[in-house]
């Protein structure tokens, strides 16, 4: 016999738009109730709320202040840059200082609307908790209003809402006027300050300046200073000629110092050499000296005459001796008077020179004096002249806040918005239902889809076996219900049946294996029907097929089939029987082999020799042999029988076995190398999910037979697609149960 080869498992997928929609129509009625809910709670809000009107007033805030009277400077304030400005008349438009405002303003403490507030304060409130009770009105004034800054302007709309549209109107315009009274009031705060301030630096400067003069006049009066200025030049100008008189005398002394000393060597000099005096004393002398020279011839030396002559030369000569010491000693007395004067005139500058320079300290000290008194003055001067201007400007209305538009009476409410509201309800609404609808189904660990079958188990799935009710009763006088493949009435599932026989025979390329084994995964996944209706299929195919209840711990074949329960399999396994307990049933050339009694150890008796000999007793006379065994995840008894067997079937019950508990399950089969042909994906609710409606129309179509007209509450397959054909579904089967009624 020809090795039987599984099926190629389908490769894994992603989630596709088709799988979402089968999750909405799985869930549909979890995503109405949640989709219903919010609408309801939505619209009970809506029409139930009180109508809210808004009354909205235009501001313009420029950035800088206008100007009516000349201000300290000249050139007006500079204006505010940057965000940070218009923000913070935005914060201020919504601060509590202004709510006070607004509250005092309109008396709100006895406004209906507000006057609960006070109300539940008790006689005796202390001041903590009235003071409380106003913050809550400012809180609750606050709430209703809301600040927008018209972009790329300086425009801003403050709104405000409340109930009533008259009250509204006045409470945003009141807020209007109030915030251009506290910009006023902040401006002339300010103003008040600065006069104040500048008065009481007025008097400071004025103090200072009579000081600084005070000072002044004392500093002249003990320097004896009356025009220093004039004085000044005086004395630079006595220091300036003792300078030239000192250069003129040190000259003087140095020619007659150079006379002195060429006198005083013997030389002589232009005093001596150019003395009239003298001059004609040498005439006299040289005549004497001549004539004396022309008697000497004459006469002797004692001649009368000589005498003579000699004693007026000698007289002559003494003259001119004694008017040269003369002359000396002028040239003498003149270089000593020089140096006089030269260390008279060095003294004097001296002097002059210390005086200047008491000058120059007394300048110093009384121009300090005098910068004092100035700068006193100007600060003096400037100061009042600041406040002058201030207190002219103090009381001019001048703000950069004014009211563009003021607000009018709103004739439509703001909220609620009925039309909106519904729609967004809607939205939420279901946008709530389908993300819990997904949220649960990816909590539902459970195989749904035999794409699942595939993608998680990496096998094929053989065939889909939708959701059939059997009748409440007593299931013997029910025709045996469960053999749906026998009784054909529940056609789909017939049908469903018959494929997967088909898919069975055409599993291998040669001969299609003849022992099977039908296993599960958990118990309650019903394998057993399957095994019954896969023998009634084979049955109907071919002759001689085999239908063995294998599972010895919780047998239920002999009940399918109303059977007696013993002799069976189990007999035959302890050797009680020699020949194979058949029994024939009433499904024609199928034969079946009931659990018999169950013993106390299954498990060993099904991997006993006995065992391979009763399949083998079993080969010799049927051409199929199809075991139902106990789930894999329970006891081993499935895994063993899964070593004997040619093929092995995974029954997955559809949304009741975990993805972990059935991939647990063929990792079993695989270790111990059974040959796993696929899945069959069992017990679908074709009514929850509409997912496989063209594979059943299909089948319908095929079959020419009708569900409506079956006796039984069969399965329904819907004529209409998407939530309004799920209604129209439903409305078409409310019809065909009032027709039966």
């Amino acid at each position: 016999m020809e090795e039987v080869t599984p099926l190629m498992p389908a490769p894994r997928r992603h989630r596709s738009l088709h799988d979402y929609y089968r999750i909405l129509l799985k869930r549909r009625w979890l995503v109405l109730l949640v989709f219903c809910s919010i609408v309801a709670f939505r619209a009970l809000m809506t029409f139930t709320a009180a109508p809210i009107y808004q009354a909205t007033v235009q501001m313009l805030i420029e950035r800088q202040t206008p100007r009516y009277l000349e201000q300290p400077g000249g050139a007006g304030q500079p204006a505010s840059a940057g965000e940070e400005f218009y923000q913070t008349h935005y914060k201020l438009l919504e601060s509590r200082a202004l709510a006070r405002k607004v509250v005092e303003k309109l008396n709100l403490k006895n406004n209906p609307y507000y006057a609960n507030i006070f109300k539940e304060l008790p006689p005796d409130a202390d001041a903590a908790v009235k003071q409380r009770a106003e913050e809550s009105l400012i809180s609750a004034v606050l709430g209703g209003v809301k600040v927008t800054p018209v972009r790329q302007s300086s425009l801003v709309d403050v709104s405000f809402s409340h109930p009533d549209p008259k009250f509204a109107a006045t409470m945003v315009n009141t807020l209007a006027q109030c915030y251009i009274e506290q910009s006023l009031d902040l401006r002339f705060a300010a103003s008040h300050e600065a006069s104040t301030w500048l008065r009481e630096k007025l008097i400071e400067g004025r103090k200072k300046l009579e000081e600084s003069e005070a000072k002044l006049n004392q500093y002249k009066r003990d320097h004896n200073i009356v025009a220093l200025e004039d004085k000044e030049s005086i004395t630079v100008q006595k220091l300036e000629q003792l300078n030239r008189d000192l250069i003129a005398a040190q000259t003087h002394r140095m020619e007659t110092e150079t006379r002195f000393k060429e006198v005083s060597r013997g030389q002589p000099i232009s005093q001596v050499l150019n003395n009239p005096l003298i001059q004609a004393l040498k005439g006299q002398e040289a005549k004497l000296i001549a004539e004396q020279s022309e008697l000497s011839r004459k006469f002797g030396a004692d001649h009368p005459r000589m005498i003579r002559l000699a004693n007026e030369l000698a007289a002559t000569r003494g003259k001119i001796g004694a008017e040269m010491g003369q002359v000396v000693q002028a040239v003498k007395n003149e270089y000593h008077m020089a140096k006089a004067q030269e260390e008279n005139l060095k003294a004097a500058l001296e002097a002059q020179k210390g005086d200047t320079q008491d000058m120059s300290d007394r300048n110093i000290q009384y121009r300090v004096l005098l910068r004092d008194v100035e700068t006193n003055r100007a600060l003096y001067e400037n100061m009042l002249k600041s406040l002058k201007s201030t207190t002219a400007t103090e009381n001019t209305p001048a703000t950069n806040i004014r009211i563009v538009y003021p607000a009018t009476i709103p004739t439509a409410p703001v909220s609620p918005r009925k039309i909106r509201d519904l729609i967004l309800g809607s939205l939420i609404g279901l946008t709530l239902g389908v993300g819990l609808a997904m949220f649960m189904e990816s909590l539902d660990t459970t195989l749904k889809t035999p794409e699942e079958v595939e993608e998680w188990l990496e096998i094929p799935n053989l065939a889909l076996i939708p959701h059939v009710e059997f009748p409440s009763g007593n299931p013997v006088q029910q025709d045996f219900p469960e053999l749906i493949v026998h009784h054909g009435q529940e056609h789909l599932a017939s049908e469903s049946y018959r494929g997967l026989r088909t898919t069975i025979l055409f599993s291998s390329p040669g001969q299609a294996p003849r022992v099977l084994l039908v296993t599960s995964s958990l118990p309650l996944e019903g394998k057993s029907l399957t095994s019954a209706n896969l023998a009634t299929a084979m049955a109907k195919a071919e002759p001689n097929v085999l239908l063995v209840d294998a599972d010895l711990r919780r047998p239920s074949l002999y009940k399918i089939f109303q059977l007696p329960a013993e002799p069976g399999l189990s007999n035959f396994l302890v050797g009680e029987l020699d020949d194979l307990p058949v029994v024939e049933t009433v499904v024609p050339n199928l034969f079946v082999v009931t659990a018999g009694k169950i013993p106390p150890h299954p498990s060993e008796l099904l991997g006993s020799a006995r065992m391979r000999e009763f399949l083998d007793l079993a080969k010799g006379r049927f051409g199929r042999i199809i075991l139902d065994s106990p789930p894999l995840m329970s006891v081993t008894d499935a895994a063993i029988l899964s070593t004997q067997a040619e093929g092995t079937i995974l029954v997955v019950k559809a949304e009741a076995v975990p993805r972990q508990a059935a991939m647990d399950a063929r990792d079993q089969l695989l270790e111990v190398n059974a040959t796993l042909l696929g899945a069959v994906f069992n017990n679908l609710q074709t009514q929850r999910n509409g997912y496989y409606y063209n594979y059943y129309r299909y089948h319908s179509y095929y079959t020419g037979k009708d569900d409506s007209a079956a006796p039984r509450r069969r399965l329904r397959t819907p004529s209409h697609t998407g939530p309004l054909g799920w209604v129209k579904n439903q409305l078409d089967h409310f019809k065909q149960k009032s027709k039966r009624a």
